[in-house]
């Protein structure tokens, strides 16, 4: 069928009408309204509401432009708009319940941010009852509680809806992470462990872990491991490179050597494994926990009781520290001396697996040519390893593998001769340690820059081994002495005085047990065997 040009003309005015007629309907005249004093006015002699959604919308754009000093401005006003707009909900005529509740959520959902009194006003008008609530509503409140009336934790369980909901959680989990603005005034705000427990109570029902960004759980596990909770990680959910930063910067996450097990177990149950780096960063800390028994902390009782949790089961440690070893050798991270030496110590102090440690020698021994450094130090830190073993397991016949690996060049070092002083000691031969302390001594006397920890480790086994003898006043003497001379410096002098301390104590647990005291200072020349080594 033809169309006329007539009736396309008139069609087309048509549809163009309807659509301005339409559009002016949902627009308002943002001049009329370019600041919240102008909307009151306006209001005050309209007292029409058919606008007031438009109008909200157009204030709330508006103040997310604004500087903070400019919404300052508008501080006041932002209240008084919400309670212009109560009064006129309450007083004109035919406005149905659901228009009501429609425009007081939509003040505490936009302005509660900018005014927190607008979103107590809006909420007494709601009769306090949280069924009359939005769920954006209920996020705005808590988001920005100021906390002086009542702290989030109560809040959150006086408003959270009966069916979960993972936004409203997070973002109380992040309000009790950072505090409430009255806490943060008084500098009250540090989480403890009952804040903790709420937080970890909140991260458990938050059914969308994805959700959580990265900062909010490198937040949260800040203050895990700080309240000695590391074990709470591997009943967690957590993102790889979340593990990843918090392995990275150890430091700053106060991390203690099973909290790189807790770690390292997590992310095996989250399927995913550690990168190179993280898997080197975390070997000796976790290989060091064979030396000591794995205790439960008291916050993580505390935890188990209030949120009915069970950390994961570990996997037994050997196994664990074998496993390491097994992929740092897989992955080929042994490429430099620091971790082929961490390899030997690991087996050789650790695990106190001597052929391990041989077998890890033997191959790195073939790999670095004789004469260099590196070489030197392999050689000492397996000399140490079979001095270690030696009296470890009470066989003096180790000495004579530890002497002969001695390196020598440019002089023999003194870590080992100071190592051998110790075991020399151990097995009865006091005389000898003092004979080989007095000949190795005069090589690092010159110069006397340079060679403070060399003097250092050679007083330190001497001082040893007289305490072992239980001479503490020759002991002292030596200690004197080395000080007035200047042969040790500030350092071995603090190293000194902490060794005697923990000699007085032995005395005095042990008194006439002289088995006792003799593992008790095992313990002491063990530990320091391995702080000889490079």
């Amino acid at each position: 069928m033809m169309l006329s040009r007539q009736y396309l003309q008139t069609v087309l005015k048509a549809t163009s009408r309807r659509c301005f007629s339409s559009f002016s309907k949902l627009s308002i005249d943002q001049n009329k309204h370019s600041n919240i004093h102008a909307t009151i006015n306006h209001l005050d002699q309209s007292k029409d509401l058919s606008e007031v959604n438009e109008l909200l919308n157009h204030h709330s754009e508006r103040l997310q432009k604004l500087s903070t000093d400019q919404v300052e401005k508008e501080y006041m006003n932002i209240y008084n708009l919400a309670l212009k707009l109560a009064k006129l909900l309450e007083n004109t005529p035919d406005v149905s319940e659901e228009f009501k509740k429609e425009v007081l959520n939509s003040l505490i959902e936009k302005f509660t941010r900018y005014n927190y009194a607008v979103a107590t006003l809006a909420f007494k008008k709601l009769l306090e009852d949280k069924r009359n609530l939005s769920l954006d509503a209920v996020n705005e409140i808590i988001q920005h509680n100021p906390g002086r009336v009542n702290p989030t934790w109560n809040l959150y369980n006086s408003l959270k809806p009966e069916q979960s909901h993972d936004q409203i959680m997070l973002t109380t989990m992040k309000k009790l992470l950072k505090g409430d603005p009255v806490e943060i005034k008084e500098n009250l705000n540090k989480v403890d462990i009952v804040k903790l427990t709420q937080i970890l109570e909140i991260y458990g029902n938050i059914s969308q872990k994805d959700l959580i960004d990265e900062q909010t759980y490198l937040e949260l596990l800040k203050n895990v491991f700080s309240l000695h909770c590391g074990a709470v990680v591997t009943w967690m959910v957590l993102p790889s490179s979340v593990v990843e930063k918090v392995i990275e910067a150890g430091d700053d996450f106060k991390l203690e050597n099973a909290d790189y097990l807790f770690l390292y177990e997590a992310s095996i149950n989250n399927g995913y494994s550690l990168s190179g780096n993280s898997l080197l960063r975390s070997f000796m800390p976790i290989s060091r926990l064979q030396l000591s028994s794995l205790n439960e902390s008291e916050n993580i009782k505390i935890l188990k009781e209030k949120l009915g949790f069970e950390p994961l089961e570990l996997a037994p440690l050997p196994d664990v520290v074998d496993e390491i070893r097994e992929q740092i050798q897989e992955l080929e991270l042994d490429d430099n001396i620091e971790v082929k030496l961490n390899l030997i110590k690991s087996a050789g102090f650790h695990s106190k697996d001597l052929a391990t440690a041989i077998k890890y020698f033997q191959l790195y021994q073939t790999k670095i040519p004789d004469g260099t450094l590196q070489q030197n130090d392999l050689k000492s830190t397996m000399s140490l390893v079979f001095v270690y073993d030696g009296i470890y397991k009470d066989e003096s016949k180790m000495n004579d593998v530890a002497e002969a690996l001695v390196p020598q060049t440019p002089l023999p070092y003194a870590n080992n001769i100071a190592g051998l002083m110790l075991s020399y000691a151990w097995f009865g031969d006091g005389e000898r340690a003092i004979e080989t302390y007095n000949k190795a001594l005069n090589l690092f006397l010159e110069p006397m820059s340079g060679n403070e920890v060399n003097r250092g480790q050679l007083t330190q086994s001497l001082i040893i081994a007289t305490l072992l003898e239980k001479d503490v006043g020759l002991a002292r003497m030596i200690k004197e002495r080395n000080t007035e001379n200047k042969t040790i410096d500030e350092t071995y002098e603090i190293k000194l005085s902490s060794i005697f301390k923990e000699y007085g104590d032995i005395v005095e647990q042990c008194k006439d047990n002289e088995t006792l005291f003799r593992e008790k200072m095992k313990k002491i020349i063990l530990r320091t065997l391995m702080e000889y080594a490079p």
